[in-house]
């Protein structure tokens, strides 16, 4: 991604705030002869993604012919550029995807419904495990439900693990985990791993590991400058040992599988979401399988229950109802449970989740099978990340570039971010 589109995001979503505080009207879905009314609808992801969503929206709109979706979708970074211009217009879209870094964004700033009032009390929450629907919750309001349930996960090659002499799949400790990436570098091809000191995912599971958490409830860093210091020296040390992927290759990584190092065949392992199996299994062209994150301490991988994605209602849609329908059924029913798999992730709903899991085969399987055998090791989730989340993001990876390509030290890295990032966060 490069740094002039993460300027443009970051002054798109400070743009957000000035107008929202004028009061603008309201988003203007249009209403149709005899009642009809007309919603708009938007979320990222891929082609193949839209295929399925354009899917379940046909099935909603056949199960309520009054009710017209108009639909659209956009790469990740993309789509938050979009969303800020969007909504600093005063038409957001009456539906919509939000990530967890952004939901304090949106949310707090008065962007999003509260679904614990008025036509949001008819989106169900029965059937969704209670930590995992709490996630949506943001200073007592339920500004968004979780559209599927995922978990931060290892994605690798086990054949070339295998020949290294290790078997993620029965967890590696990290000691272990960097000598079998040496070794898979060593046997030629593919490095290791995908360097993942730009990753925040990565880090705030390492922190977990540690006892900590990347932000506090009060919306603060939640680690020292020492935490981040020696996060970046481990892996420092994958990279330098060549077990890990060199900068110019972590420099141009994208979070599409399709466009990630795994995905492009220049590593044999990656840290992501474990729902993004098929995905990456298609760009690699090999088998692949999911692992916990390895730990030094047994069971303690520091994975949690995540919300992969949410959905929210604009608090200036005019057809909240219908917007409140669509979310609940999207979230609820086993037929849009069958349509979408496991595209997101798991099923939210535990119903639907059992059905589909009942009948699962292949990298569907397996990502059900993973998950299970995980629950009981699942820890909390963690607070919602405050205000300003998704630029700390791009401030991580950014930093820990200048430290890959040997432009700043670790020390004169850490510095920076920890200064940066407390001044975005006060």
């Amino acid at each position: 991604m490069g740094r002039t589109r993460q300027r443009r995001t970051v002054v798109a979503l400070a743009a957000v705030v000035p107008l929202l505080l004028t009061g603008v009207a309201a988003c203007g879905s249009d209403a149709g002869d005899g009642g009809d009314v007309t919603i708009t609808f938007v979320w990222w992801g891929s082609d193949g993604r839209a295929n399925l969503t354009k899917k379940a929206v046909e099935l909603f709109q056949q199960r309520n012919p009054k009710i017209k979706v108009q639909t659209s979708f956009s790469a990740y970074a993309a789509y938050w550029e979009k969303l800020a211009t969007q909504t600093a217009g005063g038409k957001p879209p009456d539906v919509l995807n939000v990530d967890t870094r952004y939901l304090a964004e949106y949310g707090g700033r008065g962007v999003l419904a509260d679904l614990n009032q008025g036509a949001g009390k008819s989106v169900s929450l029965t059937d969704i495990n209670p930590e995992l629907a709490a996630t949506g919750v943001y200073q007592g309001k339920r500004y968004a439900v979780p559209w599927a349930q995922n978990t931060p996960a290892m994605l690798y090659d086990p054949a070339a693990f295998t020949a290294a002499g290790a078997d993620p799949a029965k967890g590696l400790t990290w000691d272990q985990y960097a000598d079998a990436t040496q070794k898979v570098s060593a046997a030629g091809g593919a490095r290791g791993t995908t360097d993942f000191g730009i990753l925040d995912t990565t880090l705030e599971i390492w922190l977990r590991q540690q006892g900590k958490q990347f932000y506090t409830p009060e919306g603060k860093l939640g680690f020292t400058a020492d935490d981040l210091r020696r996060y970046w020296q481990l892996a420092s040390r994958f990279r330098d040992s060549k077990g890990a992927s060199p900068a110019d290759v972590t420099a141009s990584y994208n979070t599409s599988p399709e466009q990630s190092p795994l995905g492009k065949k220049l590593t044999s392992s990656e840290f992501a979401y474990d729902n993004l199996l098929p995905a990456y299994q298609k760009a690699n062209g090999k088998p692949l399988n999911v692992a916990p994150y390895p730990a030094d301490t047994a069971g303690n991988t520091g994975q949690y229950r995540r919300p992969s994605m949410f959905l929210s209602v604009s608090a200036r849609s005019q057809q909240q109802e219908a917007a409140a329908k669509l979310v609940d059924f999207l979230v609820n029913d086993a037929e849009v449970g069958k349509i979408v798999g496991t595209d997101r992730g798991l099923a939210p709903n535990l119903k639907v989740r059992a059905e589909l899991a009942a009948s699962a085969k292949g990298a569907d399987k397996t990502l059900y099978d993973y998950e299970a055998a995980l629950e009981p090791k699942l820890g909390a989730a963690p607070p919602v990340p405050p205000k300003g989340a998704g630029a700390i993001q791009k401030l991580l990876q950014r930093t820990y570039e200048e430290v890959a390509f040997g432009r700043m030290s670790i020390d004169d890295a850490v510095t920076r971010f920890m200064s940066e990032a407390e001044k975005g966060l006060a």
